[in-house]
Formats: C-alpha cells, structure tokens, sequence
C-alpha cells in the first residue's frame, strides 16, 4: 500500500520551530495538495516526508511501516524538484534511466521502460537531445518521467511548474494530474498558487506558519473557509471581509450606519465574509465606485462600502465611473461570519440583505 501518515510530525532550527505538530494522512492513489504561503513549512514538510530532512519531532508512515529513521533510497518513493535537478552532461534518455543505471536494474528493463514512460509523456521524439536544448515545459517531462520510470508507488512535487509561464503551467497542470490517474500514484503536491491546487487536489491541506490552518476538498475549502485566513488564501480576487458594529436592531457595516441592522447579532468583533463574485449589482446597499478593472470574460469593481472597499466580480464588461453609486446585495447563503479576533468561521449565518 502507498499511503502515508504523519504524526506530530515537528521541525525545528535551534530555537526555530518552522513546522508544529502536524497531522494528516493520505490515501493510496490520493493527489493531495500542500498549499500556503512562502515560508509556511511546506516544502519542508515534504523534504522531511522524503527522509531529505530529519524530523525533530514525531513520526512518518509509509505503508504502514514507520520509516521515520529510514533513509530516502529506503522509502519507496520519487520526487521532483522545483529545479529539474537534470544533468546538463547526459541527453533525455540518459536523464531518465539514470535511477535505475544506479540501481543496476538490466540494460532490457531500462529500454522497456524509457520507450513506456518517453511515449507517456511525449519526450519519443527527443532523446538524444541534451537539457539546454529543451524548452522549459520539456524539462519538466523529462524530471517526471524519471520518476515515473523509477516506478515508485509515491511521488512528491515540490513546486515543479513555477519555473514555465502561465501557459505551460495550465498544460503540464493537465498533464500531470491525468497521469496520476492513469498510473493510480500516491502524490504530494507542494505548491504557493491556489489555482494549481484548486485544479488539481482530491484534497489541500492549507498550512500557515507551520501549522495546518485547514484541511479539505477544494469544494469545501472554497465553500466553507474555516478562518479570515483562509477566505482570503482562497479566490481571485480573496473573499471581502467587512468589518461590522452594533447597530440599534442589530449589527450594521461598520463606517456605514445608516444602511441598517444586516445581522441580528450585536455585531461585536464580526467580519463577514462575501465572495466578489457572489454580490449582485443593480439593487440593495449602496455603495460608490472606486475603481474598475476589465479582465475579458469579466469586470473587477472596486466600491467604497461606508469605512471598507469591497470587489465585485461582474460577467463581462461592466461600465461607471469613478465616484458613480451602484446597489449591490448577495444572497443570504453566500454569507459568512468570523471572529474579528480569532478569525475563527462562525456557526451563525447572516439574513438576507
């Protein structure tokens, strides 16, 4: 079986503790996203997963067996870096079976099993060049099909596609979550750029300074965010939070009294939550636009909304000027509440607006 579990897994640097007591597990054939911010722990959390890192505290699974003192040549799994790590010196086909020459696995078996993964890929056409005669979408088929050559049940990824542009990441996004499926791997996938982990994740794992902030489905994480961070971690443009205050019948916006009670609570220590593309316009509170910023396919509206400025997301083109009044409403079930404190997910729902 290839699936692994963590265990309070810690990591520290003198005094530095960088990630904290984590666990999670992740099922055979699972494609399973570390998402956050630079710096959060992420990368080192799969480094310590590949054995490239010791762990300061706690203990790693693999198959069920602990393998928390176990070498990385020892843990049945492959990686891909961020870099290609690929030898400028060797051509593509060298590149590829250069685990298994060091592994001295028979010359039949390397050949059997370049020609496989070069087709799966679709380097066949390219092995007798060397790296720095391949684009940067190349090099990456090349650092995967290594590892898929290596026929380890697991692979990691730590950030591989931030190298290539927009267009190539949407194309190898593609392409790597279709051969996972088809070749059933157990992946961990670390990335910082929530469309990559949207796109592809069976389930994310959000982590923020060392510590896991949410663990869930795409679905759910974008639904149902368990705290301000992760509202604003997740979307584009990030959920808008409005600050509210306690109004006579209840709480009002904050800076915005007179647009009346738009919760029943007292209105204390509150941000609600309102994804921009979830706000209509054309009716409701009114707010003042700021500014306008025409993507295409749709129109980003910042408004003034008494002390805050809120996004809209709007199809297509939408056209005002700077200072023009627009109404705007959501619907009572695109709302969210969270502790201005803590910035914990409250269970109370707000009315409609």
């Amino acid at each position: 079986m290839a699936d692994i579990r963590l265990e309070g897994i810690c990591k520290s640097w003198g005094d530095s503790r960088v990630v904290k007591d984590l666990h999670f597990s992740v099922k055979a054939g699972e494609f399973l996203v570390l998402l956050g911010p630079s710096g959060c722990g992420k990368s080192t959390t799969l480094r310590m997963i590949a054995g490239l890192e010791e762990v300061s505290a706690g203990r790693v699974f693999i198959g069920g067996t602990d393998v928390t003192g176990h070498a990385p040549s020892r843990r049945g799994l492959s990686m891909v870096f961020q870099s290609y790590a690929l030898f400028p010196h060797l051509n593509v086909a060298e590149n590829i079976v250069f685990g298994l020459k060091v592994r001295r696995l028979g010359r039949a078996e390397r050949d059997e099993r370049l020609k496989r993964v070069a087709a799966l890929v679709g380097l066949d056409g390219l092995l007798d060049r060397k790296p720095a005669q391949l684009s940067g979408g190349q090099r990456q088929r090349v650092a995967l099909a290594r590892s898929i050559a290596a026929e380890h049940p697991i692979c990691l990824m730590d950030e591989p596609l931030s190298n290539l542009d927009a267009k190539l990441r949407h194309d190898m996004r593609v392409e790597i979550r279709a051969l996972q499926q088809r070749l059933g791997m157990t992946v961990i996938y670390v990335t910082h750029d929530q469309v990559e982990a949207m796109s592809m994740a069976d389930r994310i794992v959000l982590m923020r300074d060392g510590r896991i902030e949410q663990e869930a489905t795409p679905e759910e994480i974008y639904a149902r965010p368990a705290s301000d961070f992760v509202a604003r971690f997740i979307g584009l443009p990030p959920m808008n939070l409005i600050r509210l205050a306690p109004g006579t019948d209840g709480a009002v916006i904050d800076g915005a009294p007179e647009i009346g009670a738009i919760h029943p609570s007292p209105g204390h220590d509150t941000l609600l939550g309102i994804r921009p593309e979830h706000i209509r316009l054309g009716q409701g509170i009114a707010a003042r636009v700021v500014a306008i910023d025409y993507h295409g396919a749709d129109t980003v509206i910042s408004a003034q909304l008494g002390a805050q400025v809120v996004q809209i997301r709007a199809p297509g083109r939408f056209h005002a000027q700077s200072g023009e009044e627009i109404r705007l409403s959501w619907p009572p079930e695109a709302a969210h509440l969270f502790d201005a404190g803590n910035g914990m997910r409250r269970a109370d729902n707000p009315r409609p607006t």
